[in-house]
This record gives structure tokens, C-alpha cells and sequence, in this order.
């Protein structure tokens, strides 16, 4: 069984779910969302990544699944996402842990 950690990012809420899989069945084993304080920008990031490796330390998945980043209307919170996702990225990174990226739909 290999188990899967998905990211669902975001500057003020970032979500999560473990699954784990064999290819034809899969077990859904957790789920949460790591939600940031009002405030400064960098410190929120920074709240991302070390809930992120929180999560990471807790249910050891050999991958990371996270979503690409929708642009609709607004580049600036688009940007902002990006961010967030980069550092959900790097906690998974860091580790070593081998990074899947999917559209969001």
C-alpha cells in the first residue's frame, strides 16, 4: 500500500487528506486543514510549512499530491496561492518525499 498525502493549498486555509492505495483500492486514513492567523503575510507561509511537516512527520507518506494553481480574475490572489503552494512544496521537498502536481479539476 502506498500512502498519499494531498494538498489542497491556500493562504488562509490550507487543506489535507491521507489516503492510502494499492492502485485499484484506496482508504481514506485523515484529513484536516492547517488555517493561518490574520496578519502578516510572510508569518502565514511560514504557518503553511511547518503544519505541513507536522503532517508529514505524523503520517509518513511516500508522496504528495498537490493542486496546480487556478487563475481566475484576481493575479493578485493567484499569487498569493502560488506562494502558499510553494511552501507546502518545499516542507514535502525537504524531505525528499517525491511531489505529483494535478489541475484542479
Amino acid at each position: 500500500m502506498n500512502r498519499v498525502l494531498g494538498i489542497d493549498p491556500g493562504s488562509r486555509v490550507t487543506g489535507y487528506g491521507i489516503i492510502e492505495s494499492d492502485g485499484t483500492r484506496s482508504r481514506h486514513l485523515g484529513s484536516g486543514c492547517i488555517r493561518t492567523a490574520a496578519g502578516d503575510f510572510p508569518a502565514r507561509l511560514g504557518e503553511i510549512f511547518h503544519g505541513i511537516a507536522g503532517v508529514l512527520a505524523e503520517w509518513q507518506p511516500q508522496e504528495v499530491a498537490v493542486e496546480q494553481v487556478f487563475v481566475s480574475r484576481n493575479v493578485a490572489s493567484a499569487l498569493k496561492l502560488g506562494q502558499a503552494r510553494g511552501a507546502a512544496i518545499l516542507a514535502a521537498a525537504q524531505q525528499g518525499i517525491p511531489i505529483y502536481e494535478y489541475s484542479p479539476r
